[in-house]
């Protein structure tokens, strides 16, 4: 949506009403993206894990969860930034920037935009930053505000270490605690990542971003194949989806944080 509509109005008895609408949104196209990790098995190691009396482990049942566990952490590192080879997979750190997403360029409709804040230290600018950014996208103190903020594992100890001021020891107990599991802003979570741009902090509206997944290739895994050339089977595990979002300036990215 690139304008609020205000085509309505108040009437009385029989005014005559407009019965026109303006166009209100543009158009935007997001491309589906591909990711896969196979699972392979010699002839050799079926032989080797034959039967049950000497076998140590599945084998085949290990090397599904190696490369189930690897397509996870693949995509997670390349929803989390820009990763070679990821080709259209958008990630987060270009969903809340200004260039091009989809099919439009924020450079052309600034409609299309995030708000990008150069940050510095946290520890003197982080709190400013993040309570201006956060007004910045929001369409009022209630409505429109970011429900979660991702940042790195440093930024995030470097934010819990502004609240362990606010820690209070209870008296009439032996047992003293130090840290915080759980972290919020303005009631909203903080959360970090594994695989976050060193820097950056990202406050996300996730009411207007989806991640869409062809449910015929949600982590499907195909049948064994034998190359007819090799003593092997091999098998895919396949995800096809897309990150997205139909109204960008309501997310915000902070970057250079140190």
């Amino acid at each position: 949506m690139v304008t609020k509509q205000d085509d309505g109005g108040f009437y009385l008895g029989a005014d005559v009403l407009n019965n026109t609408q303006k166009n209100f949104a543009n158009q935007v196209e997001f491309l589906w993206q591909n990711a896969y990790e196979p699972i392979q098995l010699t002839r050799d190691e079926e032989r080797q894990n034959s039967g049950s009396e000497h076998k140590i482990l599945s084998l085949l049942g290990a090397k599904m969860k190696s490369s189930e566990l690897a397509i996870a952490d693949r995509l997670e590192q390349a929803l989390s930034t820009p990763t070679a080879n990821a080709n259209n997979l958008i990630d987060i750190n270009t969903l809340t920037s200004t260039g091009t997403l989809g099919s439009i360029s924020g450079s052309t409709v600034t409609a299309w935009q995030a708000t990008v804040t150069t940050s510095g230290a946290f520890v003197t600018q982080g709190l400013s930053d993040m309570t201006t950014a956060t007004y910045a996208v929001s369409a009022s103190a209630t409505v429109d505000n970011p429900t979660h903020y991702v940042t790195t594992k440093t930024i995030f100890q470097k934010f819990e270490q502004t609240r362990l001021p606010l820690e209070r020891i209870a008296n009439g107990t032996t047992s003293a605690n130090a840290g915080f599991v759980n972290l919020s802003f303005k009631g909203k979570p903080v959360i970090y990542g594994n695989y976050i741009a060193a820097g950056y902090m990202y406050g996300l509206n996730m009411n207007y971003i989806k991640l869409a997944v062809d449910t015929m290739t949600d982590f499907v895994t195909t049948d064994f194949l034998t190359p007819v050339n090799q003593t092997v089977r091999v098998a895919y595990i396949l995800w096809r989806g897309q990150l997205w979002t139909d109204n960008r300036r309501r997310q915000f990215q902070l970057n250079s944080i140190t």
